[in-house]
Formats: structure tokens, sequence, C-alpha cells
């Protein structure tokens, strides 16, 4: 088995045993809705499933007080082996060589909408979201933190970054933002979709760390559309 084939098979064996604590977790998500900057009972099921799993969670974070921050212990007692900050990168090149190592975030979100609930499908974004950090090998991620203001919108501006949709096995006439959308997000092919998408993003992940080309190229492609988004002068 090459060395791409073992990771893969290491992802989706870890998820396999998730499983039963995603879907309870999206299940959760969906019957206790709450909307963005209310999330208080959503932020607390995702930092104690993450915790059980040993990851250190900070809720409240960013100034945020429903969102987290979740990190593994960095291995052998050295530096984190991904961690997040609001100092430039040339600073923490010439301040810390190892924090600047290729690291990744993954981001979760799970606020939902007034009156429909969970029509965003955002409890099986958290879902694949907890499922691909807790899955991907070392260095491990970030959770940093969900829906009080992330938007894919947002986060495109800031660092490169793909849109990519998972199918969750309803009619094709159902669509997001609607109460019928909300209620295929609890079906067993959406939670089917969410091992799915949890393994892709693992791996996506994984490949981002491993090869500096498949960085550069991110990078290169990045500032090519204009870099990052730095406010109105």
């Amino acid at each position: 088995m090459t060395g791409a084939a073992s990771v893969d098979a290491e992802v989706a064996a870890t998820l396999e045993t998730l499983r039963p604590e995603l879907a309870r977790l999206a299940r959760e998500l969906y019957d206790e809705p709450e909307i963005g900057f209310a999330e208080h009972a959503s932020a607390a099921r995702l930092a104690a499933l993450l915790t059980s799993h040993g990851a250190e969670v900070e809720v409240g974070v960013f100034g945020l007080p429903t969102a987290l921050r979740a990190t593994f212990p960095a291995a052998d007692g050295g530096a984190p082996a991904a961690e997040t900050s609001d100092v430039e990168a040339s600073d923490v090149e010439a301040s810390d060589p190892e924090a600047s190592a290729p690291h990744f975030a993954i981001i979760a979100e799970y606020d939902a909408l007034p009156g429909i609930g969970h029509a965003c499908g955002h409890n099986i974004i958290a879902g694949v979201a907890v499922g691909a950090f807790l899955a991907a090998p070392p260095p491990p991620a970030v959770v940093p933190q969900g829906g009080p203001s992330t938007d894919m919108g947002n986060v495109s501006r800031i660092v490169p970054s793909i849109h990519p949709s998972i199918g969750l096995g309803g009619p094709d006439d159902v669509f997001p933002h609607n109460a019928d959308f909300a209620g295929l997000t609890v079906l067993p092919p959406a939670l089917d979709a969410l091992i799915d998408a949890a393994a892709a993003l693992a791996a996506t992940a994984v490949d981002y760390v491993a090869d500096p080309d498949l960085r550069a190229a991110a990078a290169s492609e990045f500032e090519a559309s204009g870099g990052p988004f730095r406010g109105e002068s």
C-alpha cells in the first residue's frame, strides 16, 4: 500500500469508529438549533466531543463567547504542530522557525437559521469538521472558530480557499435554506455524506502539509487573484 493510500485507509478507519459520535453530534445540533452568536449549547457540544478525544479546547476565543479553538498537545513535548497567530508570517519565522512549519486549520460552522433550524446543513458541516480534525494524522489541525462570524466568503478574502459542496441524498428539488432541507440532514444518507466529506477534508489537509508544490501553487494562484484583503485605505 502506498503512503497516500495508507493515510486514506487510516483516516477512513478512524472515521468509522467516530461515526456514532459524529451522528449524535449532528442530531443534537439539529434538535437544539441556535442562531449565530447564540450557539452556546452547540459550542459546548463540540468542545465536549473534542476534549473527550484528547484535544485542548478553548471556548470564548477571538472576542466571541460561542467561538472555540481546539489543538492537540504537541508530540514529544515539542512546539505545537498547529497553531494560529495574529502576527505576520515573517515575524513568526524570525522568532520561531518551528511555528512557521506547514500546518492547517479546519473551520466549523454550527449556527442555524431563525425559525427553520439547520436549513444550511451546519449540523453536518460541524460533524465534518470535527471528524476531519480527529481523523487527520499528525500534524494535527486547528478548529479555530465556528458560525458566529465565519463565512466562506470572509475566509476566501484572507487565505486560498475552495468551497466544495456535498450531496445529502435527498430529492433534486430540495435546496438549502428551507425547512425540507433541514430535515434531510439527519437522515442516513446525510450521515454517510458526513463521513465521506470528513475523509476528503482530512486528506486535503494532509496533502497540503505534505506537498510543497501544492502549497506553492495555491499561494501563487491566490496572489494572482489579488492576495489577502487588507481593508480599505
